[in-house]
């Protein structure tokens, strides 16, 4: 339409221009000749002005054709009744021509018909662009007034409905939906026991003040119902604002009382999502939960159907662990493998020494209890340095007798056999995740911080992120049980191994009770030179470290990558050691070591000297692990690609993750 009017235009201009030539050389010629009459004249501008009326008519009736035209078009797809129809719905409609100008609206658009009409619709509303790739529809606001709009091509026809009422009615249920949420005081019984009355009065007085002036600020009910927990209802308007100021409760009650090392921080549940309050009640005491077994000093957050959210997070685990909680454990775990019928050990894919130690030391701990017990063994699914260990101290006889293949322990698994979980929580993460899922049974003995995959109702979960190990926990464990307190020699260097590597050789992560459980194994006949001959390298081995090693950049100031060659596979430990050994140069505070583990998997080893959360890193990659010692394991991947997601996830995080010198 727009070009058809456009062109008449021109036609007309160049029309009267050519009238006015002709009608000037006329009146120049009868100046100079006086032959030619004035009659002739007048003649000519009567035969143009017949010309120039019979144009504009037949121009006028052009648009008239085309301005119907288009109107048929909409009246044939939508109906005979379209202004009733469009009226009783508050339905607005405006056609444009080919060009994606306005030509017609509706009455329901007469305030701004004549702002529109003419004019390209995608420049008067640039969001209508996405109906034109594909969008099935797509809302605008006019005047204060939302529209949901709809474009059907074939009659270039645009149908806007109002849904003003019905987006306040779901703006209104969505900032009034209801929120659940449990705060819990870490470190609370710790600070009541380890300091005189006064002070730890004071301390726990001065994080409830923290507690309540926080709900008074934004609106929250608040209820004590433990001497350490509050629970919290409020709505989701008021948790938006609290998750725009990031949960700055965490941040202020630690740096408020952190004057000691058992400082209360606190952990947070959190769920929405859902209308039914008893639903949330119970999403938000299992983001507790987890909250809690991943070290505390976090909130997490449980959205109903989706996956949990982590903030916080930003202080070390600090041990919960004690002799007395450590006697009451073993004496639950010998209680549980009495009562069942069989026991089944396993630790996680691409076990390693830890993982392979704690199996064996939970193996002598069953075998006390006189119950038939098996270690699930795949030689496939352990790290190489494991595997060598384990032959070397064990003949091929004995393993036959100790251990039992994936597929095996399916077939002879029942209905009252324990499965145990060591140095992992993740059923998809162990060497059997069909185990896992037949069991009704499991226990779970891990120092890596919790996940949102756990398995359901577990019978026992001994989760401590400030432990060095699982062997670590597993040689307590022993330690506290009421048969005879008697692990082989064997075993013990294998579980003493689990620890050095854990540790980097008690340079990390090495807490008073490491040096109590290496104590415990050296009674039972550890012995530090057989098992630091475990993780002695090859010569092949350290030149491939060293190649990795020389095969970095730097994405930050102190953040160091290493890419291993995407033509040799090499095992976690060798990532985790170079990792590790890059990390003790001066001024690297986190060093990433990517490779290539499995033909269809590349493997991330992350470490921190403290100053960065790597486990909040790693878990954004799919990863978890501890504060300062992390991994992922990603599939179907190159190792270039992995190392292009890792530069992604630390421009997004890295500042997320980064603790200030105030906060360590």
């Amino acid at each position: 339409m727009q070009k058809m009017i456009y062109k008449l235009m021109v036609a007309t201009g160049l029309i009267f221009a050519f009238e006015i030539v002709v009608l000037a050389l006329l009146y120049i010629y009868l100046q100079l000749d006086g032959t030619f009459l004035v009659e002739g004249i007048i003649v000519i501008c009567a035969l143009f002005v017949t010309f120039d009326i019979f144009f504009c008519f037949t121009s006028l009736k052009k648009i008239a054709q085309a301005r119907k035209k288009n109107d048929l078009t909409a009246t044939e797809i939508i109906g005979d009744d379209i202004q009733e129809v469009y009226n009783f719905a508050q339905i607005g409609l405006i056609i444009v021509d080919n060009e994606n100008f306005v030509v017609w609206a509706n009455e329901r658009f007469d305030f701004i018909s004549a702002q529109i009409i003419d004019k390209d619709i995608y420049s008067w509303k640039p969001e209508l662009e996405t109906l034109k790739t594909g969008a099935e529809n797509t809302k605008v606001k006019i005047d204060n007034r939302i529209y949901q709009v709809k474009l059907i091509k074939e009659a270039n026809l645009f149908i806007f409905k109002d849904v003003t009422s019905y987006d306040a009615v779901v703006d209104f249920s969505y900032l009034n939906s209801p929120v659940i949420g449990l705060i819990s005081i870490d470190n609370y019984q710790d600070a009541m026991n380890l300091f005189d009355e006064v002070y730890s009065n004071d301390i726990i007085a001065s994080v409830q003040k923290n507690i309540v002036n926080y709900a008074k600020k934004y609106d929250i009910l608040i209820k004590k119902y433990r001497s350490d927990s509050y629970l919290m209802v409020t709505t989701r308007e008021k948790y938006d604002l609290m998750f725009k100021d990031k949960f700055y409760i965490l941040e202020e009650v630690r740096e408020e009382i952190k004057s000691t090392e058992y400082a209360p921080t606190l952990s947070i549940g959190i769920a929405f999502g859902v209308t039914d309050i008893n639903k949330l009640y119970d999403l938000a005491t299992s983001a507790l939960d987890v909250a809690l077994s991943r070290g505390g000093d976090q909130v997490v957050v449980s959205q109903y159907g989706e996956a949990l959210q982590y903030y916080g997070g930003k202080s070390e685990a600090k041990s919960k662990r004690n002799r007395v909680r450590a006697r009451v454990l073993s004496q639950s775990l010998q209680a549980q493998i009495v009562d069942s019928s069989s026991v089944f050990i396993m630790g996680h894919r691409d076990a390693d020494l830890d993982a392979i130690g704690s199996s064996l030391g939970l193996y002598e701990f069953v075998q006390q209890c006189k119950k038939e017990v098996h270690i699930i063994y795949d030689d496939k699914l352990y790290e190489q340095k494991a595997k060598n260990a384990f032959k070397e101290m064990f003949t091929r006889d004995e393993i036959k007798e100790m251990t039992v293949s994936p597929k095996t322990a399916l077939e002879t698994i029942d209905n009252n056999s324990l499965v145990i979980i060591t140095d992992v929580s993740r059923p998809s993460f162990t060497l059997a995740p069909k185990l896992v899922e037949m069991a009704n049974k499991i226990a779970i003995i891990d120092h890596h911080r919790r996940g949102e995959e756990f398995p359901e109702h577990p019978v026992l979960s001994y989760i401590e992120p400030a432990a060095s190990s699982a062997s670590e926990l597993v040689a307590e464990l022993v330690r506290y049980n009421d048969k005879p307190k008697k692990l082989s020699s064997k075993t013990a260097c294998i579980m003493l191994a689990g620890i050095l590597l854990d540790t980097n050789y008690y340079r990390s992560k090495t807490g008073p009770r490491t040096y109590d459980a290496s104590i415990i194994l050296k009674e039972f006949g550890a012995d530090n030179a057989v098992s630091d001959d475990f993780l002695k390298e090859e010569y092949e081995e350290y030149a491939l470290k060293v190649r990795i090693m020389s095969n970095s950049f730097t994405p930050y100031y102190g953040i160091v990558v290493c890419k291993a060659d995407e033509e040799d596979p090499i095992d976690r430990t060798m990532l985790a050691m170079c990792a590790q050994e890059t990390l003790q140069i001066k001024g690297i505070n986190a060093c990433f070591v990517v490779g290539k583990t499995e033909a269809k998997k590349v493997g991330v080893s992350a470490r921190s000297d403290g100053t960065i959360n790597v486990q909040l890193l790693m878990e954004k990659m799919g990863g978890g692990g501890h504060f300062n010692a992390a991994a992922a394991q990603i599939e179907n991947r190159t190792v270039d690609e992995v190392i292009s997601t890792l530069k992604v996830t630390l421009d997004l995080y890295l500042n997320e993750a980064r603790v200030q010198e105030e906060t360590k």
